[in-house]
């Protein structure tokens, strides 16, 4: 028994020691998220009067005028739902005919299909500083996406749709408009700075910089 004893003693200290420790970690881990989400929150709404100003000063060119992103961002441990902040002007629209060739999709795993597709696009400050852009450019969302400095999550909600439907279930995607982008769309987005590059300063932008993108397709497959 005493030869049993002792390890098995051993073995009890050991388990409220591992316990203890992932209750501190626990609490380390809930602490550290709760201040990352009061920093996004403080982010958005900073960045909300930036380009809600910007909105004043840049009248919209497009038929329907700047659409405001409806879309929540829980911050559950904050108990805050802000909007994510997202602007966005449709400038141009694809024909019919280019509507119907090209449809955003799930696959079969559930995962979206990455299309390629050839772009001209800007990035500006809100003053106008263009700081990213390219003309004709191509780029494989496949790959495209592990572009770190270029690409972010302005890309993803501009070029998805809100929702794909799947299976007779609309599943949510996340994107700003109905149909994603397609051959002939030219649409210009304001984002905060979380969205875009937040608090990393690259290239030309600076850190804590919301941006204007403006993206114009001219294929997608």
């Amino acid at each position: 028994m005493k030869t049993l004893f002792k390890p098995l003693l051993v073995l009890a200290f050991a388990a409220v020691a591992f316990s203890s420790c992932m209750k501190d970690n626990s609490a380390e881990n809930e602490a550290n998220q709760r201040r990352q989400e009061e920093a996004i929150a403080a982010s958005l709404a900073e960045d909300k009067i930036k380009i809600e100003k910007y909105l004043l000063d840049n009248p919209s060119e497009a038929p329907e005028g700047w659409q405001e992103d409806e879309t929540e961002y829980p911050l559950t441990l904050i108990e805050k739902k802000p909007k994510r902040g997202f602007w966005f002007e449709v400038l141009e629209v694809p024909t019919e005919e280019d509507d119907e060739a090209y449809t955003h999709e799930l696959s079969s795993s559930g995962g979206l299909v990455a299309p390629k597709v050839k772009v001209t696009y800007t990035a500006s400050l809100l003053d106008g500083t263009e700081v990213q852009g390219e003309t004709n450019g191509s780029f494989d969302f496949a790959t495209f996406t592990s572009n770190s400095s270029v690409y972010n999550s302005v890309w993803f909600v501009s070029f998805f749709p809100k929702s794909i439907r799947k299976d007779g279930s609309d599943i949510n995607i996340g994107g700003l408009t109905a149909k994603g982008l397609k051959k002939g769309s030219k649409i210009r987005v304001v984002s905060p700075s979380y969205w875009a590059f937040g608090a990393n300063k690259v290239g030309d932008i600076p850190a804590n910089s919301p941006l204007v993108y403006e993206f114009e397709v001219l294929t997608i497959e």
